[in-house]
């Protein structure tokens, strides 16, 4: 059984006229006995009018507290009532805020979705799936946090003496709540867990159970725990650790909070990693994430025992990671809040062409990327510099595809692109790809060419240049659209079988060998002679076209 005292900060005020008493060898509402104040004014009759069940039941007052004259009672006195007597009313807790899957029944079993400012009584049960968390707010004003994958169970919601004291028993089967419970006003709040109990007057704790054991934190004021016959006081800062059977073993200072000064702030790109920090006797870790205005909405919770910790999803927003260090006993320790925001929606596309590192020959090449089911447009830029502060090209488009607007210069660049949404909001970028256009082969100088012609054979003797090939063309129109002979070199001599007698236009490219990019072709009108006649040298005049 878990006991918690703490006193009000005024006497004066009438919420504090009623002060909780239990002895530790008495349990339930019978151990409760409550401390009246007495005004000017007051008379036994008058009390018991106001707060008693039965009313006439101040002569019980009157002998149990030794007061000589019902009537005449000097102000400042005490008057023991017992919590039994009091007048009570049945009291209900209210779902003030929930988030994901949350379902609840009455005690009948039948399950039914929870939905926000939903009155419980007594008897209902509260169960939160996965990623999904509630917020219970009591008729005293304490609040409880039910995690993801727990259950609560409303046993007693009482109220006495017209809300001066609330008795609330709860029943927690398994998960984890967090409860702060409000200092300011009288209440009797039990949560009984397999394996304990916990007796609440004022403090924030958190309490996780199963059927194998429970587990205790105190994060301000001081509990008490007792199971199998032994209490311990556990005071802020410090846990215990319940096993079914047996007793709590004795205060363990919790794990402090971690230094997060170095986790980011910003996720463009899911999922969200976290990489953890080193903390001597973490054994785990805890991580939980609410919206930043909401810290009571668990939005994810996960643990794990590796160096990092990562979560799948989340909407565009900003958050709070809550962090908590556990130890060998499986205590979490005091909160690490982390502050992060998200911008990844609407989702950048994947990057297709050019691929990261690749190399174009061509000065306006086109760009692919893919397609993302929300977009109604995308923005592609291309940049001289990877922070893009250099733009060579902005521009939105509705296909998965783009083209530069203007030539390129040679050398490194680099490119991006965002999604945009109907409404016209704009994604994060994806992350950019770096590649290098390297200018193609320039035109074949065949002023600087030999030609050898007879009625069998074009020989073509050409200067050489480095990491180049040569490519000719023998065709019967200057656009080379009619091909008659063709002939490839990693050298400077090419040969081509000649169509026979007549003219024709010769075409020659260069080709570099490191990847196969062509040149333009310089074209030249040649004549071939007929059948018997003799070579034919000759160094060829100035170009007829460039292709």
């Amino acid at each position: 059984m878990i006991h918690h005292r703490c006193f009000p900060t005024s006497v004066c005020r009438l919420a504090a006229l009623f002060l909780a008493m239990a002895s530790p060898a008495m349990s339930g509402e019978a151990a409760s006995v409550w401390r009246y104040v007495i005004k000017p004014g007051d008379t036994l009759i008058s009390i018991a009018g106001r707060y008693l069940a039965r009313p006439a039941d101040w002569p019980r007052i009157q002998e149990n507290n030794d007061i000589a004259d019902p009537y005449r009672i000097l102000p400042g006195t005490a008057v023991r009532i017992p919590a039994s007597m009091l007048r009570r009313e049945p009291g209900t807790a209210r779902l003030e805020k929930i988030h994901g899957g949350v379902r609840w029944h009455d005690g009948n079993g039948e399950w039914r979705a929870a939905s926000d400012g939903l009155r419980l009584a007594a008897g209902a049960v509260v169960e939160t799936g996965e990623d999904s968390s509630a917020l219970l707010l009591l008729a005293d004003g304490s609040r409880i946090i039910l995690a993801p994958h727990s259950v609560l169970e409303l046993d007693t919601l009482s109220v006495f003496a017209g809300g001066l004291m609330v008795d609330t028993r709860l029943h927690l089967p398994r998960g984890q709540t967090d409860v702060q419970a409000n200092p300011e006003r009288r209440r009797n709040l039990r949560i009984r867990t397999p394996s304990a109990q916990a007796v609440v007057r004022g403090t924030h704790f958190r309490l996780e159970a199963d059927e194998t054991a429970s587990r205790e934190e105190t994060l301000s004021g001081v509990v008490s725990v007792t199971a199998a016959g032994r209490r311990v006081t556990i005071p802020a800062g410090k846990g215990t650790l319940v096993k079914a059977g047996k007793p709590p073993i004795a205060p363990v200072a919790l794990l402090p909070a971690a230094d997060v000064s170095s986790l980011p702030t910003r996720f463009e790109i899911l999922p969200m990693r976290f990489d953890l920090p080193q903390l001597a006797g973490a054994t785990e870790w805890h991580g939980l994430i609410a919206p930043d205005r909401e810290p009571h909405s668990i939005l994810a919770s996960k643990r794990t025992r590796s160096a990092h910790l990562t979560f799948a999803d989340l909407p565009n927003g900003s958050y709070v990671l809550a962090l908590r260090a556990i130890d060998v006993n499986g205590l979490s320790g005091r909160d690490a809040l982390h502050r992060f925001t998200v911008f990844a929606r609407p989702f950048p596309p994947a990057l297709k062409m050019p691929g990261d590192g690749a190399v174009v020959r061509s000065a306006r090449p086109g760009f692919a990327w893919g397609n993302v089911l929300e977009a109604s447009r995308y923005r592609f830029q291309v940049a001289a510099d990877a922070a893009f502060s250099s733009l060579l090209e902005d521009a939105v488009v509705a296909a998965e595809s783009g083209e530069a607007g203007r030539d390129l210069p040679p050398g490194p660049l680099f490119w991006r692109v965002a999604t945009l949404s109907e409404a016209g909001e704009q994604g994060p970028w994806s992350q950019p790809a770096a590649f290098v256009y390297r200018p193609g082969p320039g035109p074949v100088d065949l002023g600087q060419a030999a030609l050898r012609v007879d009625h069998e054979r074009v020989a073509l003797f050409l200067p050489p240049v480095s990491g180049m090939g040569y490519e000719a063309f023998l065709a019967a129109d200057r656009d080379l659209r009619t091909t008659l002979a063709r002939a490839c070199s990693d050298d400077d001599a090419l040969e081509l079988t000649s169509p026979g007698s007549g003219s024709f236009y010769l075409g020659v490219r260069l080709v570099d060998l490191s990847d196969g990019t062509p040149g333009p072709a310089s074209v030249q009108k040649i004549d071939i002679p007929a059948d018997g006649r003799p070579w034919l040298w000759l160094l060829l005049l100035p170009l007829l076209a460039l292709l």
